[in-house]
């Protein structure tokens, strides 16, 4: 995670931990229509509600 925020500037890395947020607040099945409607988005698919929370955690600790 530190290697791709590295390579982010920081209003990219807002706009993920923004992203992240709203994805670990979908249900499931919100999720997968958010996925059938963005484009990016089967890197996300399939990953459980824990795991968001757990990325949004790491990239806040590596920001601070």
């Amino acid at each position: 995670m530190f290697a791709l925020l590295c390579q982010l500037d920081i209003d990219q890395s807002i706009e993920m931990l923004r992203e992240l947020r709203e994805l670990s607040e979908m249900s499931p099945s919100e999720r997968e229509i958010y996925c059938l409607l963005t484009e990016d988005a089967y890197l996300i698919e399939g990953v459980d509600t824990q795991s968001l929370t757990e990325s949004r955690e790491e990239i806040l600790s590596i920001l601070n």
